[in-house]
């Protein structure tokens, strides 16, 4: 039976737009007994918490093997009392690595990171940081300076980390909310939900992933998902993580794969990176030693993915520094 630790409650009177004060639960735990068949994943999904926050809290890491009888710390999801009314405005993220937190200070610990353009739906507000509502489902806090919020004028235009020589321009200064990815044109791009006209150069333009002219069917339909929000521990339309989204492709084929970025990596045939194909399985260690991460090559140095980060299922670069100093190597399955 789990029972109630004891709890530290930080008032912080931080005065919002409306004026209203914010109480936010600073740090709460709980202590549970461990019983057959538990894990850090099981305890994860049953207190709506973090596996992260969870191997933290006890010094363990995912694959630590539980035996019955042990306890184990539960801190507790944040929670926050806001006597201003709900904003519910949609917002998008403008940078990249976004950290979002438990709280409206940089001192509050990292609930994840998100990329650019990533949809979110905006709270509350407590000074310069916004609560927003995850695709997932969880909430957290972001600096407004990340945040791009529906009917508000952008404090600034940023330069982006993965394009910085992209510069924007609004005419008469009008709220912007973003740049509209199919743009291809050299003159302009729209902003979508808006009348802002944007201009942008040539060479920052980027029109949204189409899959390779010559891709195997296992790459249409990967493309066809894209979008999909990321769900942990889902294999369906409903929501995929990495290695449900990967066999959920394959299974359209009639391979049936593990849903498990590790045994998926045992499966098939080895390929060397220079001899990368599309439909190939490709595999990265991002959260913890050992193979933790997949997703499928398109070709031309992309591959596509549920990205927990980017929140739904989406393509990236291979050849990008993050996931080319993850990489791990690549599988080809039939």
């Amino acid at each position: 039976m789990a029972h109630r630790g004891l709890l530290r409650w930080a008032l912080l009177c931080v005065a919002a737009t409306s004026g209203a004060l914010l109480a936010v639960r600073a740090e709460a735990s709980q202590t549970v007994v461990i019983g057959p068949g538990d894990s850090v994943d099981s305890l994860a999904r049953k207190h709506g918490v973090s596996v992260r926050d969870i191997c933290r809290a006890n010094g363990i890491t995912r694959e630590t093997l539980l035996r019955d009888g042990r306890t184990l710390v539960i801190p507790d999801p944040p929670k926050s009392v806001v006597s201003a009314p709900t904003i519910k405005k949609t917002a998008q993220v403008t940078g990249n690595r976004v950290a979002v937190r438990r709280g409206p200070f940089e001192a509050y610990r990292r609930v994840t990171l998100l990329d650019h353009g990533v949809d979110l739906t905006v709270t509350h507000k407590a000074g310069d940081w916004y609560q927003v509502s995850l695709p997932d489902g969880t909430s957290g806090w972001i600096r407004q300076d990340f945040l791009s919020v529906e009917g508000q004028e952008p404090m600034r235009v940023a330069r982006s980390r993965t394009s910085p020589e992209a510069r924007l321009a609004s005419e008469q200064r009008e709220p912007v909310r973003r740049v509209a990815r199919r743009t291809t044109s050299t003159r302009y791009a729209e902003a979508r939900r808006t009348r802002t006209r944007l201009y942008v150069r040539a060479r920052s333009a980027r029109p949204e992933a189409a899959p390779p002219a010559a891709s195997s069917d296992v790459i249409r339909t990967a493309y066809a998902y894209r979008g999909t929000r990321y769900r942990f521990g889902g294999s369906s339309v409903r929501g995929f993580d990495c290695s449900g989204f990967t066999s959920y492709v394959y299974g359209k084929k009639g391979v049936s794969l593990p849903h498990s970025a590790a045994a998926q990596f045992s499966k098939g045939q080895r390929v060397t990176r220079d001899k990368l194909k599309p439909g190939d399985l490709v595999f990265f260690t991002t959260t913890r030693r050992g193979i933790s991460h997949v997703g499928i090559y398109a070709g031309d140095g992309k591959f596509v993915h549920a990205s927990s980060g980017g929140g739904s299922v989406r393509v990236d670069s291979l050849n990008s520094g993050y996931y080319n100093a993850r990489f791990r190597g690549a599988r080809r399955v039939k």
